[in-house]
């Protein structure tokens, strides 16, 4: 009997080791899952394509590897799809914690409710405004409220090829531009190129078939002091508007800028081309081909004002109910702003001025010579027809240039029909 007994207690003391073992395993677990979850993740829509998205993905990884308490989940979305997946899963708050957006675009989204203005929540993050450039936060302000945190400035410049420049004397001895002001100086340029260039060589080339007329005119109407839109009616058509595009169409009439271009970037870094305008994301390809000889600049002041087209990538944070994501998402937006020479390898201006001010960005080939672009960069009027008014002068460009239409007729067809575009 007592043999049984012992037997008995052993059983019963392994039992109650066992299941102290087994408290304390879940005890173990438990504090696993409670660290976990001190660990804020955070989803995040881009919509990068090549050189762009390689250096956000390297960026988000790095900030990762330095922040344990927040873990960012980079999703890529195809650019031509990207604006419509957002603003549906806004709409449905069934989206990202923080998402890229053009300034252009908050015109857009911002009346959706589903965009948070971001003032409170970025002084709980430590925001500090004043370290962005003025023009950038003055972009992402509707009626008084930030709604986005700006990331960086890209610009239509001004690039060309030094050894064709510098072989007609339009160079000096620093390689820099020596051309007379005005449009009268700028198209002289140009037909010396016309001139003096080996055969097979344009003088200029960006593509005729796309948004690149509509951001050049664009520029030089708003150096005419222009305007493009207003209370939601087309503000163009006009004397100032028409000087701003006989630029363009005595660049064509010229012969110095060929019809239908459809390749200007292969043109330019090629060699086939001497003077380019395009987008700031050019200098990251460009300065791939070690034989191109160029150089990159703000595009020259044709009339009494500087002013040029341009956009800034900004970071929004979706309305939600989990204020802890949303300061978190704040401060990953602050900190990709504070990388911004990073991300100025892929070309764009950063946002602060201290990143403009720093060794990094300076030491960096090209980008401090045109990075003045963001003090007046004259950014897209709020207008819920923008995409819509865009589109068609776009179009309406392409069939200007190619000889379709006059510039009058430009004109008067472009804000007829911008005119007839809802506003809702």
């Amino acid at each position: 009997m007592k043999k049984k007994f012992s037997w008995f207690m052993v059983l019963l003391l392994l039992a109650v080791a066992f299941m102290s073992g087994c408290g304390n395993s879940n005890s173990s677990q438990s504090k696993g899952v409670s660290d976990l979850n001190d660990v804020v993740n955070l989803k995040y829509w881009v919509p990068f394509s090549g050189g762009d998205g390689e250096f956000m993905e390297n960026l988000v990884n790095e900030f990762n590897n330095t922040h344990e308490e927040i873990q960012v989940e980079m999703l890529n979305v195809e650019w031509d799809n990207y604006y419509t997946k957002l603003r549906t899963a806004l709409i449905a708050r069934s989206g990202p914690d923080v998402a890229i957006a053009h300034a252009s675009y908050l015109a857009e989204l911002v009346p959706t409710g589903m965009v948070e203005p971001v003032d409170t929540i970025a002084g709980e993050a430590g925001i500090d405004w004043t370290t962005y450039t003025e023009n950038q936060v003055s972009a992402v302000t509707v009626d008084d409220k930030r709604y986005a945190v700006p990331l960086d400035t890209h610009a239509l410049i001004m690039y060309y090829n030094k050894d064709y420049l510098g072989e007609v004397g339009l160079l000096d001895e620093n390689e820099n531009l020596v051309i007379d002001p005005g449009t009268e100086g700028f198209l002289s340029m140009l037909e010396t190129l016309n001139d003096k260039l080996p055969e097979g060589v344009f003088p200029f080339a960006s593509n005729t078939d796309n948004v690149y007329p509509f951001w050049i005119w664009y520029s030089l109407n708003s150096q005419n002091g222009g305007k493009y839109i207003e209370d939601e009616k087309a503000a163009f058509n006009n004397e100032v508007g028409k000087e701003a595009l006989q630029v363009l169409v005595d660049m064509v009439e010229k012969g110095v800028w060929p019809k239908n271009v459809t390749n200007g970037y292969d043109l330019f870094k090629s060699g086939r081309s001497a003077v380019n305008f395009a987008g700031v994301w050019a200098t990251g390809n460009y300065e791939k081909d070690e034989e191109l000889n160029f150089g990159a600049v703000p595009i020259p002041t044709l009339f009494g004002e500087q002013a040029v087209w341009g956009d800034s990538h900004t970071l929004i944070l979706p309305v939600q109910d989990n204020r802890e994501k949303q300061i978190a998402a704040a401060k990953f937006s602050d900190w990709l702003a504070e990388n911004g020479a990073k991300w100025a390898v892929a070309g764009h201006v950063p946002s602060k001025q201290s990143v403009l001010d720093s060794e990094e960005f300076q030491n960096l080939n090209y980008r401090s010579n045109y990075a003045e672009v963001t003090q007046y960069v004259d950014y897209m009027p709020r207008s819920l027809k923008l995409l819509s008014a865009n589109n068609i002068m776009i179009n309406n460009l392409t069939m200007l240039l190619n000889g379709s239409i006059t510039a009058d007729e430009f004109l008067e067809k472009s804000e007829i029909e911008i005119n007839n575009l809802s506003a809702n």
